[in-house]
């Protein structure tokens, strides 16, 4: 594993349990790997979320006189893995238009919240990797050995990855806090037999959550159908139909395409939100807390990545790019 993968095991509070002893390696036959180098930003502006502005093909590793370096890594990746390789530039674009967003509504970190989230986080890690290992190793030897990381990379890389994070909450929220938005329960399913009678119950004053919990064939009756709140240009089967209601309204059963296949929808409004063309300074600490008690959900970075990338991002043409 190496700095991606102790990025997303510390940033997650969740510290991955030591491997198994290997049998020894002759000293001869084990490849040259440089010390990792962590990226020391100067500041916490939007830039932290950028590639470097002069991009060295750095080496990572050395067999006898052979280095190989990152393309060479990327190469391997996208030829033995495509999606992970694409992943990866995915994740790429993601931060450029954070940054970008960032940058035009002229959001800001203050260092204090960077330095807190991320000493606690440390923390979190530092108490599994305690109780995981049970005196068996220290948490420097934790480290190196799981990760190839000084425990100083390790710590620089855990406030580089907080500060990176909560940039695109800010983000995220912020915008969404710009639009008029939504907020519904949502029951999705095969029969239209069984939508019309979730519909009709939720009229007569049944809780939608409650049926959206026994009906629903999408994975959010765990939560009651909830989504978070969308403004119009969210991309979902029931974004349109959501905006024709008032709060506490149900719709009527409705189809819409639901993977490869139709389906029945009804929606119950949960309230409808405003825009709020206000500067970010005077909603940060709303956002804040708001992300305390509930982060950036995966679907919230889909939402926002399908609605902007397409306004921002110009591809290259086809005939520059690799075949994927």
């Amino acid at each position: 594993m190496g700095l991606g993968a102790v990025t997303i095991a510390a940033c997650a509070g969740v510290a991955p349990k030591p491997p198994s002893p290997a049998p020894p390696v002759a000293e001869s036959a084990r490849p040259h790997v440089p010390p990792l180098q962590v990226p020391k930003p100067s500041g916490l502006g939007p830039d932290i979320l950028l590639p470097q502005a002069v991009a060295e093909d750095a080496e990572i590793a050395r067999v006898g006189d052979l280095v190989l370096r990152q393309s060479h890594a990327y190469t391997r990746l996208l030829s033995a893995h495509p999606k992970m390789a694409l992943l990866a530039v995915d994740l790429l674009v993601f931060d450029v238009l954070v940054a970008q967003h960032a940058e035009q509504f002229g959001i800001r970190l203050e260092e204090q919240r960077v330095e807190a989230l991320a000493a606690e986080e440390e923390r979190q890690v530092r108490k599994q990797v305690a109780a995981e290992l049970a005196g068996e190793m220290d948490f420097t030897g934790y480290l190196w050995r799981l990760f190839g990381m000084r425990e100083a990379d390790w710590q620089q890389t855990l406030r580089l990855r907080t500060a990176q994070r909560l940039y695109q909450g800010y983000v995220i929220r912020y915008l969404a806090l710009r639009e008029d938005r939504a907020q519904v329960r949502f029951l999705v399913h095969k029969d239209e037999k069984v939508a019309r009678e979730v519909a009709d119950k939720a009229r007569a004053g049944a809780d939608f959550a409650t049926l959206c919990q026994r009906h629903s064939e999408d994975a959010s009756r765990r939560d009651g159908g909830l989504l978070p709140a969308f403004g119009r240009g969210f991309e979902h089967p029931v974004a349109a139909t959501a905006f024709t209601l008032q709060k506490g309204e149900v719709s009527a059963p409705f189809t819409g395409r639901w993977g490869e296949e139709p389906r029945w929808f009804v929606v119950c409004c949960l309230d409808r939100l405003p825009g709020r063309d206000v500067p970010f300074a005077t909603v940060a600490a709303e956002i804040d807390q708001e992300l305390v008690q509930k982060p950036i959900s995966p679907l919230e970075t889909t939402a926002y990545t399908l609605r902007w990338r397409g306004a921002l991002e110009r591809r290259p043409p086809a005939s520059s790019r690799d075949d994927r």
